[in-house]
């Protein structure tokens, strides 16, 4: 028997009191996903952000309040054993509290010495940031109100088409990198038409225009490509290879969209096809695999792998979501750290054994990400500066 409005009303008010369990989450989330997120729920988040924010404008209101049913239509999306996603119940309440904490703070006009303090934990990510190196050893940066740019008739363009970047002063191909810092990224589209979505810390090396033959690019960390199919001049039937070397591996495309996370220092590198068909080979194993869309080939010191995956989980970053899937408490800060330009110190505890599971957005400050991870499992974290200093929750205690 399906759920009352009374009983779903009942359950988003257990919800915003944070005092919700897996069971009645799995329950709401599923009514979510079969209904739709109903207006009443719309009203009781307002309601609960406008109590807190005395005087807050409507537009910050409604912001935090499409931020918690941001989450919430993830997590309807991608749930498939709803009792296993450690973060639910900890991610309901925890992002409620530190949102609710993060902005009293930003709406008070005289801080205490408590909550200067807490300003100084509300580290976001850098956003839309990167720079161009030139084949002259030249360095450009580019405009951090812009998200990507264009490469297109011997010039580079922001593109929303209002300025030119540069104008290319060679009618030969340039070799030309564009670079993203930890907590950066940003979008090119390449002179073929192909769009590349470059994560955070990543180097994508390219010519400002392709030759006849071979499309190659250089890879260093982590990029989304959308792979635009060019016609070989001898052959409307035949297509110009598209290739991505990197960290040991190149991957062969025709028309078709992937992810790829080739970080230097990472023990595997990861390609994972979204649509199409790739090749991918191996240099140190000299082996090779194709790949058929939703399946995800790694390379790493022990040889190759194909697995089938969801696609979700690894392509959601270009769209502004951690996704975190059975990972190590380690392998999650690490990620942590590199998106808000941070460092990590283990004193005296280094977790090996913790899971987590789940999603929040790339956009919430890092006091709201850790608070979750605090909430979820047995570390307790401090910040200085632009440090995360781990601990033992229990030993904290003592």
């Amino acid at each position: 028997m399906g759920k009352s409005q009374y009983d779903i009303e009942v359950l988003c008010r257990k919800y915003l009191n944070r005092a919700i369990s897996e069971e009645e989450l799995a329950e709401m989330l599923d009514y979510f996903k079969d209904h739709g997120i109903p207006e009443a729920f719309d009203q009781m988040l307002g309601q609960e952000f406008s109590k807190t924010m005395n005087n807050a404008p409507s537009e910050d209101i409604q912001e935090l309040t499409n931020n918690v049913k941001f989450n919430l239509i993830h997590q309807i999306r991608s749930k498939k054993q709803p009792l296993r996603y450690h973060w639910l119940p900890y991610a309901a309440a925890v992002l409620l509290t530190s949102m609710l904490g993060f902005f009293w703070f930003m709406s008070t006009q005289e801080a205490t010495p408590d909550q200067q303090m807490a300003s100084e934990v509300a580290i976001t990510p850098i956003g839309h940031k990167a720079t161009i190196t030139l084949a002259d050893g030249r360095v450009l940066i580019l405009d951090e109100s812009r998200d990507g740019i264009i490469v297109e008739g011997g010039q580079i363009t922001y593109n929303d088409g209002a300025s030119t970047v540069l104008a290319l002063e060679s009618s030969s191909p340039q070799q030309l990198t564009l670079s993203t810092p930890r907590g950066g990224m940003y979008k090119i589209t390449l002179s073929d038409g192909t769009v590349v979505w470059l994560n955070a810390e990543s180097t994508l090396k390219y010519p400002s225009h392709f030759l006849e033959g071979e499309r190659v690019v250089e890879l260093e960390g982590e990029a989304y490509f959308d792979v635009k199919r060019v016609s070989d001049e001898t052959s409307t039937q035949h297509f110009q290879p598209f290739k991505v070397v990197s960290a040991n591996q190149t991957i062969t495309v025709l028309g078709t969209e992937f992810n790829v996370s080739a970080y230097n220092g990472e023990k595997e590198a990861k390609t994972t096809l979204v649509e199409g068909k790739v090749r991918l080979e191996s240099v140190q194993h000299r082996e090779n695999m194709i790949l058929l869309p939703g399946e995800q080939g790694k390379i790493g010191q022990d040889g190759v792998e194909k697995n089938k995956v969801d696609i979700n989980d690894y392509i959601d970053w270009k769209n502004g979501e951690f996704i975190f899937r059975n990972e190590t408490a380690k392998e999650v800060l690490h990620r942590i750290a590199r998106w808000y330009d941070i460092d990590i110190e283990y004193s005296d505890y280094l977790p090996s054994d913790e899971i987590f599971s789940g999603s929040i957005s790339q956009y919430s400050n890092l006091q709201t990400v850790l608070d979750i991870m605090e909430a979820a499992g047995d570390l307790a974290f401090e910040i200085k500066n632009r440090t995360v200093i781990v601990r033992n929750k229990l030993k904290k205690k003592n």
